[in-house]
């Protein structure tokens, strides 16, 4: 397989819902949660580059509580985060070498599997973009202001978008260049940018748990799934 990738690994966010910590330097079977992503991404041989998106505040704590840095565990480089997610992708992405494909990925995300990390590569080579997802399983219901049901949501065709998401290299950094917060919002992933520049990214089921560390009893579900051989990340 060509190295023909760049990946960018977010870790800059401040984890409100895990106790406003970041959820990059959480632990996760004795090591720190990002160590698991950057594991998985550094043994790809699709992937030429890995740019984590950290402060240097974070690194410097990952320093003193783990003993070890992005750098040691895999990263070629380090680049601060902004002050939305997207922003901190657009971060990475622009410090990426001229690799053919950008792909982006949530450190929140430590179970990602070697698997589903190449066949959304597979995909994004085949497509032009792909991101990795999952079919909406559960019945959907729509809101009113007060929290009663609406209306239910016909869960056909509806996705649960996940990361990693690769795109070509001028796809990715011209859809950053084309988004425009004042009358979009905020963009909450690469898709959404793509989408709204006339691409549309392959879906591609994940065949392994891929959720995202969100609040406490998440980390204590992925590391039940560590700890069962049919389950590990790679």
């Amino acid at each position: 397989m060509t190295a023909d990738t760049a990946a960018v690994l977010l870790a800059a966010g401040c984890g409100r819902r895990v106790g406003g910590t970041n959820k990059a330097l959480l632990g996760l079977a004795n090591k720190p949660l990002l160590a698991h992503s950057l594991r998985t991404l550094s043994q790809s041989p699709a992937i030429g580059q890995i740019v984590v998106v950290m402060s240097a505040k974070d690194c410097q704590r990952m320093a003193q509580e783990w003993h070890t840095d992005p750098l040691h565990l895999g990263a070629n480089l380090v680049v601060a985060g902004g002050a939305e997610r997207w922003l901190s992708s657009r971060n990475g992405c622009e410090a990426c070498d001229d690799f053919p494909f950008l792909l982006v990925h949530d450190a929140a995300r430590p179970l990602l599997h070697a698997e589903d990390l190449d066949a959304v590569i597979a995909a994004a080579r085949e497509h032009g973009a792909a991101l990795a997802a999952e079919p909406c399983a559960d019945t959907l219901k729509q809101s009113c202001a007060d929290t009663r049901v609406q209306q239910t949501i016909p869960r056909a065709g509806l996705w649960r978008a996940q990361t990693p998401q690769v795109a070509k290299r001028n796809w990715m950094l011209e859809a950053f260049s084309a988004w425009e917060v004042e009358q979009s919002g905020l963009p909450t992933d690469e898709s959404m940018m793509l989408e709204y520049c006339g691409h549309a990214p392959q879906l591609v089921p994940c065949q392994h748990p891929n959720f995202k560390i969100t609040v406490p009893r998440d980390l204590l579900l992925a590391e039940a799934l560590l700890s069962h051989p049919s389950c590990h990340a790679s």
